[in-house]
């Protein structure tokens, strides 16, 4: 079960679907009003899942070959680093979440996290 179900579960969500456990989650409360909660939800090679201002949005992963894939250690960790550089730099929703696929796509690629080359200006 994954552990977005097993939280729908211990919250007794009637509906356990990833989308609905992310709308559940951003209606949490919050100490700040200053912003609305966002939740993502990465889920591997499945879309990732966004809920901003209650509108749930998925955004489809680009397929990695399997053979391609060497290490998923810090994929997560990648993707996050990759969607707040983006958002730091005044990107849209979009255009974060692609930011932290690449990151993800590219750490996929590698045994642990050393990085070697350039990468895809379009990110930087």
């Amino acid at each position: 079960m994954s552990p977005r179900r097993k939280l729908g579960e211990k919250q007794g969500y009637e509906d356990k679907s990833v989308k609905n456990v992310a709308l559940e989650i951003a209606k949490m409360e919050k100490k700040s009003d200053l912003r609305c909660r966002t939740v993502i939800i990465t889920q591997g090679a499945d879309p990732t899942i966004v809920v901003r201002d209650g509108k749930v949005t998925e955004y489809p992963v680009d397929k990695l070959a399997a053979s391609d894939i060497v290490d998923v250690n810090g994929a997560g960790d990648s993707f996050v680093g990759g969607f707040a550089a983006a958002l730091i730099k005044g990107k849209d929703e979009k255009e974060c979440v692609e930011a932290g696929h690449y990151a993800a796509s590219i750490i996929l690629k590698v045994s642990g996290c050393e990085l070697s080359g350039k990468p895809d200006s379009k990110y930087l």
